[in-house]
């Protein structure tokens, strides 16, 4: 996989309102105040209800790098196709940007932390691709999903564990199937470790 650029325009990110949340634990969550929230919806109460969408425009900004907590992207990690950096493939050496997981179609992929979903949808070549930023400058990428099956939305607030989608099954029939994840600091492709333990 290559060099992904947040093309899609950088909306005002929303977050969907669960059960038990309140304005206090949803600031905390997406590392935003309370009052920011209030005045960000038009809020004159502490009132929200399941299902609410509310508009959180900084959510994410004072992220540390240290503090996004990480999780798998899938239950089982599978054994690796594709590792991180260079490898042999017969006689050429090819780079990698991410690591390619053995993994069968219709496996459920998650968000490996809180953020927000900057793209969700098609990149030629890559099939369908979620592309989440997480603050502390941290971003990953997983690919390929099930489009039919797609859950993520750019602009949308994801929480560690939420589901994205299913996996895909490959293009080329020949293919083994695999998840392809990707992290990045600053816009340069890091080691995805920290994601796959």
């Amino acid at each position: 996989m290559g060099t992904w650029a947040l093309a899609a325009a950088q909306e005002t990110p929303t977050y969907t309102v669960r059960k038990g949340d309140s304005l206090s634990l949803i600031a905390k969550r997406l590392g935003v105040t309370v009052t920011q929230l209030k005045g960000a919806n038009g809020l004159s109460a502490d009132v929200i209800h399941v299902g609410q969408q509310l508009s959180v425009p900084e959510a994410f900004k004072r992220v540390k790098p240290a503090n996004v907590r990480w999780s798998r992207p899938v239950a089982k990690i599978g054994r690796t196709i594709r590792p991180f950096g260079n490898y042999q493939q017969g006689k050429l050496v090819m780079p990698s940007s991410g690591r390619d997981l053995a993994c069968p179609p219709g496996t459920r992929v998650s968000a490996p932390a809180h953020g927000v979903v900057r793209h969700a949808g098609a990149m030629d070549g890559f099939g369908t691709v979620v592309i989440i930023e997480h603050g502390g400058s941290w971003t990953t990428v997983l690919a390929p999903l099930d489009a039919a099956t797609l859950e993520a939305r750019p602009g949308q607030i994801v929480l560690g564990g939420d589901l994205l989608g299913l996996l895909a099954a490959p293009a080329a029939a020949a293919e083994e199937p695999y998840l392809h994840v990707e992290l990045r600091r600053d816009n340069k492709a890091v080691a995805p470790d920290r994601l796959l333990k």
